[in-house]
């Protein structure tokens, strides 16, 4: 005899794969929008206007990838297991996520190049530099994946950072020369600045570009200590980038289109990685966008394509837009020496963990830095006259955040509900069953 409780199941099962499918055809939705926008608009763009339709693919792909790479990583036993004291997760949550990130932005390049039918010579290397951030970018990347598998010493990982940068910076992303302000004139008989023109670098040039690409891979990987932080926070960094690689005294389209991809890429993880996370970016997803960062901040921001028109010194803009890793790494490197520890010693002293010690939760936290970095972005944007291009971004992807949150998260609580029933209907007796029954005696 049937119990009357297992068809009253039935509707809350209907509901959970209606919401699925809404969700399955959300993602399409994205997919087939930023794939039709990119057909339409390559043959008066080219490849140099795609930073819309590379956000919405890269989203697309990302948010669907990245559960997928979640379910192996879990089967292969691939986590981050609990127990340090910096550690702030409960329970095992699997470290792949920047296979996902990685995976989306690929896809979504090439998918562009081959919408536009060609790759510019000046998009690969030079100012474009996305040969550069690709190449190196995947060395990084292998990096981090190797050691998500198997931890390596950090002087090794140290090492091959430094490779990848020379890579890229072979490939085109360089710094080569630090354009001076037209406002500003400084003659200090030693030192003489005249606005509109730039101090070229020289010999400098290849350690300042390596130091600061291994630098800010790094300083991403440091506040990955929390869910959603890093992958936050760098979104809202390559927003920024995007805005201010496009501004009439920047104008550095191919950089805006790679971070207009790498800020898809993390919305679309994102939606796994916050509070409560279900996985990780990873060391292969720190660095990555790490190293992606620095490179699109020296194709975008410090290399200024008219010194002459800017108002402001474009490191200043770079500061602005990586605040926090900057600050942080700073803080963590200087904590670590004045105790005479190594400055690759992980511990629990980041800013992040400060905040949680003082009794707030991780989404405050979150939601504080975020709020910090979005208001300095914001004043980046606004120094070269993209502010306005900025808060249409923001508010886009703040609108985006608000559906996850309310919408999905909805479609999470009614797939809970329903295992919680299912388990609690498979542990109750049957009704000829008595409600303690007997052990079975023990075997001969």
């Amino acid at each position: 005899m049937e119990t009357s409780s297992k068809p009253a199941l039935s509707p809350r099962r209907n509901k959970v794969k209606a919401s699925t499918t809404a969700v399955r055809i959300f993602q399409g939705m994205l997919l087939v929008v930023g794939v039709t926008w990119a057909f339409m608009w390559s043959h008066t763009e080219g490849l140099d206007g795609m930073q819309i339709p590379g956000f919405l693919i890269a989203m697309a792909i990302s948010w669907w990838l990245t559960p997928e790479i979640r379910a192996r990583a879990l089967r292969l036993g691939l986590v981050d297991k609990p127990g340090e004291e910096r550690r702030i997760h409960k329970v095992p949550i699997p470290r792949l996520g920047g296979v996902a990130i990685y995976i989306s932005v690929m896809i979504t390049v090439a998918a562009l190049i081959a919408i536009c039918g060609r790759f510019p010579k000046d998009a690969r290397g030079g100012e474009g530099g996305l040969g550069g951030i690709a190449v190196g970018g995947t060395l990084i990347f292998v990096l981090g994946l190797l050691d998500d598998l198997e931890s390596l010493p950090a002087k090794a990982k140290l090492l091959v950072q430094i490779v990848a940068g020379c890579v890229a910076y072979s490939l085109g992303v360089r710094i080569k020369q630090i354009p001076i302000p037209h406002n500003i004139n400084l003659d200090m008989g030693f030192i003489h600045l005249h606005g509109g023109s730039s101090i070229a670098l020289g010999g400098f040039s290849p350690y300042l570009t390596v130091l600061w690409l291994v630098g800010i891979a790094n300083a991403v990987n440091l506040i990955d200590g929390m869910d959603g932080l890093a992958a936050g926070v760098s979104a809202i960094s390559s927003l920024t980038i995007w805005s201010v690689a496009l501004a009439t005294s920047i104008d550095r389209p191919y950089a805006a289109l790679a971070a207009a991809v790498l800020a898809g890429a993390l919305v679309g993880f994102l939606r796994w990685n916050f509070n409560p996370a279900r996985i990780f970016l990873g060391d292969s997803g720190a660095y990555l966008t790490g190293f992606v960062l620095g490179a699109i901040s020296i194709m975008g921001v410090l290399k200024a394509a008219a010194a002459y028109t800017l108002i402001v010194p474009t490191f200043l803009l770079a500061f602005l837009i990586l605040f926090f890793p900057l600050l942080d790494t700073t803080w963590a490197i200087v904590r670590r020496l004045a105790k005479g520890k190594s400055i690759f010693a992980p511990d629990a002293g980041h800013i992040h963990h400060r905040l949680l010690q003082a009794g707030l939760s991780q989404k405050k936290v979150a939601y504080i830095i975020y709020g910090v970095s979005a208001v300095l972005g914001l004043a980046a944007a606004a120094l070269v006259n993209q502010h306005v291009y900025f808060l249409i971004l923001a508010a886009s992807v703040v609108a985006m955040a608000v559906f996850f949150s309310e919408v999905l998260n909805r479609h999470r609580q009614r797939r809970s509900i329903l295992s919680d029933e299912t388990d609690d209907e498979e542990d109750e007796p049957a009704p000829d069953e008595p409600s303690n029954p007997e052990p079975p005696p023990p075997a001969s």
